[in-house]
């Protein structure tokens, strides 16, 4: 009994719900005791609002409010609420406030009292009266008080951006903030009735909050977040009075000196310094990073500049800081031009973007920038950021088409956007005393100097050529970003013309084509050729015909072309053929009605802002096109290059290749003049003496799946899960003669250069394809692949997506994108795409590393305890390959020459140490410089092989979406 006793003592009564006589009793014994406080005589020295009962009175008034607002109905007025408005507490309390900081801190404490009855109570709290007025009367003192000001400014901004939010949600108290000074001043008189003599006088608009705020948008941090919030909930309802008050004040020219000043303060000199704690994540990262951290670091060591002037590391969390602040500005330029309905706001705000940041801070920045000190890294890795990140079709007309030297676009803008906008004083002061000055005029003297403009094109094509691989590096990505982002301005880095042919390639001709890439493959490594489809490459089928369909020349294919071509509609309206090609690349039909729902609100949302399209048409590439050949240049020297290079390279020709309007015929796919007859080839075969044709070739029956024809099937059949290609393989030998090609398009003759180069060093190294296959391994599994090689098939896909993990982890791009990576790592088997420029932007991988189907779980891998492990079979492989350097059969044109120390000789040494007359009958030295690690070499040979892969499920996706048409017949 004692127990239950117990028990029962413990268990509470319930709740008695307190009346709203008991409330109110509450709420006026804590404002008595505010009260007392402000009225007491004896007064303490410097006691701080902290050390009194007032803000935890204040914070229990609040709620008191908020939870008799939440019991109350229809919008009645509640007895606590009554008694605040009716005894004036917000304008005693303002007036206590404004008149002495006393106790010290009581402004600050009045300021976020306000802000959390705003925040919390209804919209129509603010219209009271006995609220709005003592609430304006607050801010004024406080903006128009510098110290004050300054001292407030988190508090004063949080509540501005509260009371924005408000006004965004309930328009009607736009009138109370924003109004005219002279309103009931002087006699209101209707434009109607008075007499044309009489001067009516011009109104003179106030608007703190936008004033206030707009000191804050450059800012980093909260309030820098929130003024630029609450300046957008403005700029959405900039129409009429408002409009016309934002036009006339210093908002564009603002925006534009603010974008120049933050830029000019990021360093001018970048060394990309790589993030040591991101490569030691994961195998993968560690094995592709390890020849990038030599070879490029070897590059920064021999730049010869002091560091700490104007020298930055990209790592360093200062230019993170400085690039996210100038990153989040210009987002928010953009989130103005495509949220302002006013377009006269947006054309003020793209001619001064154009006339103060273009022309007079970016531009001479890529004049002055040079490979010898690192501002070419720089620069570039800037511009590329910026690509990134704009996405808004007006703001990508001015940056991009300038920068493009675009002649017609630069005709159109000056229409649009009407007069420039001028420097005033108040920007003037602005940009000198919170950002830093800027000498626009000097910057208008050396642009004017110059005689001709000098394109995005020219960077990127000198660049391209330089012996600074962190350079080309740093052009390559740039380079991808235009392809991809904004690609009807890249064709101007392409010699290109129409593409009127209607032929359709025939499936024969696909099929030997397919054959031939495949090949490659087995050139490179003939034992698990066969492993091509079983792990790895329907992944790449998936991942290129997602990342197809996202792309934005897909989605939007003139009409024209629409019409021409039939398969692709009739595979968009037929649902079985959506289940068939769903079924052929591993996706359920689910999947798929998600994905088009998805796009179809993605869809929506770019009706907004479409584009002209008038210089996307159906195009050619020329074979004699300078970009391809500096691009065939660069794979020349495959592998003597860094990882992250040959990553970056093959993922600008995966790059162009995506775009619909772009033809594959003639520079990757074959043409119809590199067709020929039986006749004019020769045919190899153990027959006729000659050697064997490899009898692990690749034919089409590995490629498609296949179905019984001697079965009649009926067409109609809900069941029938046959691919949308099955007639590839069904009877092709009967529909179309067999195709022979007489010459290759110059990208897979130099990918078949490199596939034979890799037999040079088969032959040269000992145990080459057993280190080889530890190394694919290593690349997908890590130490479990040497653990139980059963685990883990010995292929890997090292598609796009491992391009842009590795770069965000080894370059500046990671250190650009400024949001934690969500790419997948080598252990990772999501496909999901992931944001990157910008959001916005950021850059969407193919794919990712690829594992067997359904793997048993691996556990994470830290590579720094697999180094520091003796034992480890991954350790030693690493340190194996590591330490083995070879002489490669091209050496790189990329400079990574150490300087000799310079020794001070006595003039009795002199002649010990001075160098001797060359001996012609000793043999030459060996250039040790140009050695490679065995590491770099094979990591870039499984890039290679992947690279292929990408590029035949590029071709062969494109083709069963109908964009490049096939013929059965």
């Amino acid at each position: 009994m004692d127990y239950f006793a117990k028990f029962k003592k413990r268990i509470a009564p319930p709740k008695v719900q307190p009346t709203s006589a008991m409330q109110l009793a509450k709420f006026h014994k804590c404002w008595e005791y505010v009260h007392n406080i402000f009225v007491m005589d004896d007064r303490k020295t410097n006691m701080h609002v902290q050390q009194t009962e007032i803000p935890p009175k204040l914070r229990q008034m609040v709620d008191l409010l908020v939870d008799e607002e939440a019991r109350q109905e229809d919008n009645t007025t509640g007895v606590c609420m009554e008694y605040f408005l009716k005894n004036g507490v917000l304008h005693y309390l303002v007036t206590v406030a404004e008149k002495a900081d006393y106790p010290v801190g009581i402004r600050g404490e009045s300021i976020r009292t306000i802000a959390s009855m705003v925040d919390l109570l209804d919209d129509r709290f603010l219209v009271h009266n006995a609220v709005h007025k003592p609430t304006i009367k607050l801010l004024r003192f406080c903006v128009l008080d510098d110290r004050q000001s300054e001292l407030y400014s988190d508090d004063l901004v949080d509540l501005m951006y509260i009371i924005c939010s408000k006004i965004h949600g309930f328009p009607a108290l736009l009138n109370i903030f924003f109004h005219d000074k002279h309103w009931l001043t002087t006699p209101q008189k209707s434009s109607e009735h008075h007499p044309l003599d009489e001067k009516v006088e011009e109104p003179e608009y106030e608007f703190l909050l936008f004033t206030y705020l707009l000191r804050f948008v450059h800012r980093e941090g909260r309030s820098g977040d929130f003024a630029r919030t609450g300046l957008l909930f403005i700029m959405e309802m900039a129409a009429n009075q408002l409009g016309d008050f934002i036009l006339g004040s210093d908002f564009a020219t603002i925006m534009s000196a603010g974008l120049g000043a933050l830029y000019s303060q990021l360093p001018r000199k970048l060394i990309v310094k790589d993030e040591i704690d991101q490569i030691y994540a994961n195998p993968t990262s560690f094995l592709l990073g390890q020849d990038s951290i030599e070879t490029i670091n070897a590059q920064n060591n021999n730049i010869r500049f002091p560091v700490g002037l104007g020298v930055e590391y990209s790592n360093s969390p200062e230019f993170k800081y400085q690039l996210d602040s100038f990153l989040k500005l210009l987002e928010f330029c953009q989130d103005v031009l495509t949220r302002c309905p006013n377009a006269e706001i947006s054309a003020s705000l793209l001619t001064s973007v154009r006339t103060i940041f273009l022309e007079n801070i970016l531009y001479p920045s890529i004049l002055e920038c040079s490979d010898v000190d690192g501002s070419s890294v720089a620069v570039i890795s800037y511009i590329d950021i910026i690509l990134q990140t704009i996405q808004q079709e007006d703001l990508a007309k001015v940056v991009v088409g300038y920068l493009m030297d675009d002649e017609e676009e630069q005709s159109t803008d000056t229409s649009l956007v009407g007069t420039p906008a001028a420097t005033s004083e108040e920007a003037d002061e602005y940009i000198s005393s919170g950002i830093g000055k800027i000498d626009i005029n000097n910057r208008k003297n050396s642009t004017s100097s110059s005689s001709t403009h000098f394109t995005l094109k020219d960077l990127i094509f000198s660049r391209l050529k330089s012996n600074s691989q962190t350079t080309v590096i740093a052009t390559l990505k740039l380079l991808k970003t235009l392809i991809k982002n904004h690609c009807q301005y890249s064709l101007k880095l392409l010699s290109i013309y129409p593409d009127n042919l209607k032929n359709s390639t025939i499936i024969s001709h696909h099929l030997r084509e397919v054959e031939l890439y495949f090949s490659l493959i087995i050139a490179i490594d003939s034992d698990h050729a066969k492993d091509v489809l079983a792990c790895g490459y329907q992944d790449y089928l998936r991942d290129v015909e997602r990342t197809i369909d996202s792309d934005w020349c897909y989605q939007n294919l003139n009409p024209l072309h629409n019409q021409s071509h039939s398969s692709r509609n009739d595979m968009k309206e037929m649902p079985k053929a959506k289940r068939r090609r769903s079924f052929k690349y591993g996706q359920r039909y689910e999947d798929i009605k998600q994905e088009e729902q998805e796009q179809q609100q993605q869809e929506k949302k770019r009706q907004h802002s479409l584009p002209c399209n008038k210089a996307l048409t159906r195009h050619r590439v020329r074979s004699t096109d300078p970009l391809l050949q500096i691009l065939l240049s660069l794979l020349s020297h495959f592998f003597t290059q860094s990882s992250e290079l040959n990553l970056a390279l093959t993922g600008v020709i995966t790059a162009l290749a995506l775009c619909p309007y772009r033809s594959l015929q003639g520079w990757i796919s074959f043409s119809e003049t590199d067709r020929t007859n039986r006749d004019d080839i020769l045919v190899l075969n153990s027959n006729g003496g000659q050697a064997e044709v490899n009898k692990t070739k690749i034919r089409s029956q590995d490629i498609y799946a296949h179905f019984d024809s001697s079965v009649p099937v009926d067409e109609d059949d809900d069941d029938d899960d046959r691919s949308i290609d099955f007639g590839a393989d069904r009877e092709s030998s009967k529909m179309t003669s067999p195709t022979y090609f007489k010459s290759y398009p110059p990208f897979f003759t130099l990918l078949r250069t490199l596939t034979q180069q890799v037999d040079y060093y088969r032959s040269e190294i000992h145990a080459f394809d057993k280190l080889l296959e530890e190394r694919r391994n290593a690349l997908i599994a890590g130490e479990t692949s040497f653990l139980d090689k059963k685990i883990i098939t010995p292929s890997s896909s090292l598609s796009t997506g491992t391009r842009s993990t590795v770069a965000q982890q080894l370059n500046t791009n990671g250190i650009l994108n400024r949001r934690p990576s969500v790419l997948r790592t080598s252990l990772s088997t999501d496909p999901t795409p992931a944001l990157t420029p910008s959001s916005s932007s950021s850059t969407v991988g193919l794919g990712g590393p690829r594992i067997s189907p359904n793997p048993p779980p691996l556990p994470p891998i830290n590579m720094n305890v697999v180094m520091n492990n003796p034992m480890s079979p991954l350790g030693l492989h690493i340190r194996k390959t590591s330490a083995m350097r070879i002489q490669p059969l091209f050496p790189s044109n990329f400079v990574n020459e150490r300087e000799e120390p310079i020794l001070d000789l006595d003039d009795e040494d002199e002649h010990t140490f001075a160098p001797k007359t060359a001996d012609p009958s000793r043999p030459k030295r060996v250039d040790k410089s140009t050695e490679i690690t065995l590491s770099m070499l094979l990591n870039n040979v499984v890039i290679l092989e992947e690279s292929i892969k990408e590029l035949v499920a590029l071709m062969q996706v494109r083709r069963s979406l109908g964009i490049d048409e096939i013929s059965y017949v």
